[in-house]
């Protein structure tokens, strides 16, 4: 999607959110060998740095598939494998409400929430999700930062 959209790329980071990799092919890390993971990771790297003139630093594998050989792989090339706490499955498109419904349901502090890009139920529970998690005395930050408060 980097590649089809850099604009976007270069405009999700110049609006403050962080750009991470999560492979060129979208394929399942645990399913190849080590090498073909670097290539994978490599692969995106080159499309996010053509677009933004740096590489990201965060890599979250395709459907959270990882062992230990993928984050060895991946942090070989220069990445931090980052998961999720919360996912509301909007990537089966539900429904906005219910999704907007169980990201309310499993919101904890520290919490990562997977949403993805292009699904309009997502998009539209968004302004809904951000002003109660800032009315409920939330911060939202990106990934990155939240690690580095955590290591600190």
């Amino acid at each position: 999607m980097a590649e089809k959209y850099p604009w976007l790329v270069r405009q999700e980071e110049a609006e403050g959110h962080e750009v991470g990799n999560h492979t060129y092919h979208h394929v399942n890390l645990t399913k190849i060998k080590p090498a073909l993971v670097q290539t994978e990771v490599r692969a995106c790297d080159e499309v996010i740095r053509s677009a933004l003139g740096h590489g990201a630093a965060l890599l979250r594998p395709p459907g959270g598939q990882y062992n230990a050989h993928t984050v060895d792989a991946t942090r070989e090339v220069g990445y931090t494998t980052v998961l999720w706490t919360d996912d509301p499955g909007d990537y089966e498109s539900p429904g906005a409400e219910l999704i907007l419904q169980r990201t309310l349901r499993d919101v904890s502090n520290g919490g990562i929430i997977l949403l993805h890009d292009g699904i309009d139920q997502t998009i539209e529970i968004l302004p809904r999700l951000f002003r109660y998690l800032r009315a409920k005395g939330y911060e939202l930050v990106t990934a990155g930062e939240l690690i580095r408060r955590t290591q600190s």
